[in-house]
């Protein structure tokens, strides 16, 4: 555990960036040097504002010096994961994230479980040995696939908008690292799931030989995205900056890779009586898969909800989520091999953003075209392209 502003933080080269979470006349602003590293001393001259195409007057940055001991809330949500080694990399992640979360920010954690997203706590939460209580039941809880028939609401515990409790440092920091020692010191198995097959190719993996079948997983993966919606629903109220980290390998993730866009335009044999095929299905799943994604992201946005992807397999495998963390604010991690490490560092640039804010001129346009820039050379900065 330790305090957000970092301004010496070097990102490593497979975090992929994206922006922040905004208002009606304002927006979270992250900036970084060349190497990742955050930049912390711009001033309100060093930044242009543009909504709709029209120039507005910066009234207010506050850097993240000055935003960093503001609370903020966290949302870990676990989707299905499949193979035992990605499912121990993730919670051996998520127990090393949550070490280092700054005190003073809330904790809610979400898996899903036989049929449905369910909250394991009551509300968010100060209290550590509450947030290690909970991700020690998510290796037997969580399946390794988008199983049962979903309901479109957050189940199990439930939340509770009104929930309070109080921090328990230090005894509540120990309980996570006794967790986070328990799961890298782990027998193999301990993860659950099954050695993912490998070299299956993804159409073979999701029967897209059988449109009928396709078309019933996506009707699965659309209930799943409107629980997460659901939970959106019930983060929005909350003041400051709200994340939500989405971890997964499964279905949902299989059906925005980039071999399913790529089969809609192939040649297939066809079979006497075979109702469709592969084309027929990556058609249908890329059509389907764009608009719950916009879905998603619409409603993270409308939220304030800044999102936050481990799913993907590299830069262009990003996974259902991670193909719109950029823009919601957030970043998009592959699930693999030191994600532990650079996940964890990442907290630290999460929180690290400017609170900008510009006049408004009355405008009523919808979804206006937000753009910030920066004049100081070798800066960039990362915010909403829509208010």
């Amino acid at each position: 555990m330790f305090h957000r502003w970092c301004i010496g933080l070097i990102l490593g080269a497979g975090l992929m960036a994206a922006p922040p979470a905004p208002g009606r006349t304002q927006a979270w602003v992250l900036a970084l040097d060349g190497q990742g590293g955050v930049v912390g001393d711009l001033k309100p001259g060093d930044l242009e504002v543009k909504v709709g195409g029209k120039v507005r007057p910066v009234v207010e940055l506050k850097t993240p010096a000055q935003t960093a001991d503001a609370a903020q809330s966290w949302v870990l949500v676990f989707e299905p994961i499949r193979d035992t080694a990605m499912r121990a990399i993730a919670f051996t992640a998520a127990a090393d994230f949550l070490t280092r979360v700054p005190e003073g920010d809330r904790v809610l954690i979400i898996a899903r479980g036989k049929d449905s997203l369910e909250s394991l706590m009551p509300g968010f939460s100060l209290r550590r040995s509450l947030w290690a209580e909970a991700l020690a039941k998510v290796p037997d809880l969580l399946p390794e696939a988008l199983v049962g028939s979903p309901q479109e609401t957050l189940q199990g515990a439930g939340f509770n908008a009104a929930y309070a409790d109080g921090s328990d440092t230090p005894a509540g920091q120990e309980a996570l690292t006794a967790l986070l020692n328990r799961f890298r010191s782990g027998a193999p198995a301990w993860a659950k799931g099954t050695t993912d097959q490998r070299g299956i190719n993804v159409l073979d993996r999701l029967n897209f030989n059988n449109p009928m079948l396709v078309a019933g997983m996506l009707a699965t993966i659309s209930r799943e995205l409107k629980a997460l919606e659901s939970v959106m629903a019930h983060v929005a109220p909350l003041p400051g900056q709200k994340h939500m980290v989405v971890f997964s390998r499964c279905e949902s993730d299989d059906m925005a890779h980039p071999s399913v866009k790529r089969a809609a335009t192939q040649s297939f044999k066809r079979e006497r009586g075979d109702g469709g095929g592969p084309a027929e299905s990556a058609t249908l799943a890329n059509r389907d898969m764009t608009i719950l994604q916009m879905s998603v992201k619409a409603k993270a946005v409308a939220s304030g909800v800044t999102l936050y992807s481990v799913a993907g397999a590299g830069q262009n495998i990003l996974g259902s989520i991670g193909n719109i963390t950029a823009a919601t604010g957030g970043f998009a991690f592959p699930l693999g091999n030191g994600l532990d490490a650079q996940f964890g560092q990442g907290i630290q640039v999460f929180g690290s953003r400017y609170l900008l804010r510009w006049a408004d001129d009355g405008a009523t346009a919808a979804s206006p075209a937000l753009e910030i820039t920066v004049k100081r050379k070798g800066v960039k900065v990362l915010a909403q392209s829509q208010l």
